[in-house]
């Protein structure tokens, strides 16, 4: 085991050493595996004993994973190569689902929350000219909220969520490693705090349309809001996630001399 890490200890070694030219623009295209943090997390409840779930009073957004896709392009604006500016867009979809047990069937409820964001910032690389090239980033981003909760079996309703926006930023640590003069594969981790600014609770309605109800039958719903924000009657919410992701790099444009 010592003999295999001392190898790859020298290979890393011998790649960050191989000075390697760098063009001023390039673009990134990853996808990767999600996490959702703090009130984006959430579990259903254990148990559907009344037969009503009103997804307006939950504390939180009930999902577990999800996954996301995006692309980002960055421009050198020193000679070092070191400093980048960067835009881009990111798609975060998340999903949660629980099966209950009625005496007329199993009820299912299947839940997403989707946050397409669009984001500017700043990144700094360690050792652009070389093989490998760690990097920090920090973005600040717009995040466009949306999804929905279907419930299937004795009952159907399809619940919309509320399109709206919340802003926040995004913390970004990554490595690119360099495959040749054009293409490096890109992998990272970003944490993303996306409702720092913009919190709104809308004013109470009527839940008879959000509420499962066995004896209603079928029918479809309102749409449902966030409700993140502090008041008298609704507890703040913090919607976190944490994104990991791997794809390519590509450079584009003049080299840097």
């Amino acid at each position: 085991m010592r003999k295999f890490l001392n190898i790859m200890l020298f290979f890393l070694m011998f790649s960050a050493a191989n000075v390697i030219s760098q063009t001023k623009f390039s673009v990134d295209v990853f996808g990767g595996y999600s996490l959702p943090f703090a009130d984006l997390q959430g579990d259903f409840p254990d148990s559907n004993s009344t037969g009503i779930l009103d997804f307006k009073k939950s504390s939180t957004l009930l999902t577990g994973s999800g996954f996301n896709i995006g692309i980002t392009g960055k421009y050198t604006v020193d000679t070092t190569g070191k400093a980048k500016v960067t835009a881009g867009f990111n798609y975060n979809s998340f999903s949660g689902s629980k099966d209950y047990s009625r005496p007329t069937g199993i009820i299912t409820y299947k839940n997403k929350v989707n946050i397409f964001t669009i984001s500017a910032g700043i990144e700094y690389g360690f050792f652009p000219k070389k093989k490998v090239n760690p990097f920090i980033g920090l973005d600040l981003a717009a995040n466009f909220y949306s999804g929905k909760i279907d419930v299937s079996g004795d009952t159907t309703r399809n619940i919309n969520r509320k399109s709206e926006s919340r802003f926040g930023v995004i913390v970004n640590a990554g490595a690119t490693i360099r495959l040749n003069q054009t293409v490096s594969v890109v992998a990272g981790v970003k944490y993303a705090l996306t409702n720092l600014i913009g919190k709104k609770t809308e004013p109470p309605t009527s839940i008879g349309n959000i509420a499962d109800i066995e004896e209603e039958g079928s029918g479809s719903t309102t749409e449902l809001p966030l409700n993140d924000e502090e008041t008298s009657s609704n507890r703040s919410k913090t919607l976190y996630y944490l994104q990991i992701y791997a794809g390519l790099s590509i450079d584009l444009g003049n080299m840097i001399k």
